[in-house]
């Protein structure tokens, strides 16, 4: 019975990959359809840096010199910078499979949380640290960690100067969420580790020269938004749906 259950609850899964992969897709090619360029997004991240200073938050170039030489810090947070958004499809399969009940609407908070990132761009270009700070060194490029020297130069379908917020940190926040959401009920006090994936994926934007403080902050907020956007929404369909009429 419970099986059956959870079989109504779970969409067919082609109805689920095809949208998602396409969705993603698309999303990029706006997302590099919208670069504004130079000097826009220079003159962003200039803005950015003052206020950080000001703030007594401007880490990135201390931190990124710390790198320097330890070579294998600079492989580990290349790769992992590199490799970390595997997490994304793998937690959207762990769900689907083992908790269709909490697949639709975390599904939601992250199509969301990504769709929340094409006007922040359009509104906000920035260059990242790796273009616009002077002494960050884009190691991950000078080492060409998979194929990262690539990511210097402009090509079709991609936008270098999208730095606000880290989606990055944000789909990792997300990530953690999910996790959260649903292992607390269980484990409250393991639940709270998934949350050191951003923290950690934060501290690799930072070294790396990828992203300034803000952005990290941008990225959290940007899934803090959604997820109550998604509760929103959530609680005016089931409003209407109240309201509707039994037909007999």
């Amino acid at each position: 019975m419970d099986s059956f259950r959870l079989q109504r609850q779970r969409p067919r899964w082609y109805l689920e990959v095809a949208p998602l992969l396409g969705g993603y897709l698309l999303f990029g090619l706006v997302r590099a359809a919208i670069d504004r360029g130079d000097p826009a997004a220079t003159d962003n991240a200039v803005l950015v840096q003052r206020l950080e200073q000001a703030l007594h938050i401007a880490v990135e170039y201390p931190l990124n010199q710390l790198m320097l030489d330890r070579p294998l810090a600079i492989h580990l947070t290349g790769y992992f910078y590199r490799l970390c958004l595997i997490a994304v499809p793998a937690i959207l399969i762990w769900l689907y499979i083992s908790w269709p009940e909490r697949y639709r609407h975390l599904r939601t908070v992250l199509v969301v949380t990504t769709l929340l990132d094409l006007p922040l761009v359009w509104l906000y270009p920035e260059a990242p640290p790796r273009f616009a700070l002077d002494g960050i060194v884009d190691y991950m490029a000078t080492y060409d960690i998979l194929f990262s020297a690539a990511s210097r130069h402009p090509r079709p379908g991609v936008n270098l100067l999208a730095a606000m917020p880290s989606m990055h940190v944000a789909w990792t926040t997300w990530c953690a969420y999910a996790v959260w959401s649903v292992v607390r009920e269980h484990s409250p006090r393991g639940a709270w580790l998934a949350w050191l994936f951003p923290l950690l994926t934060a501290f690799v934007v930072l070294v790396t020269g990828h992203h300034y403080v803000l952005d990290v902050l941008a990225g959290m907020a940007v899934v803090a938004f959604a997820v109550q956007l998604t509760r929103w929404m959530t609680r005016g369909r089931r409003n209407v749906a109240a309201k509707e009429p039994i037909s007999t």
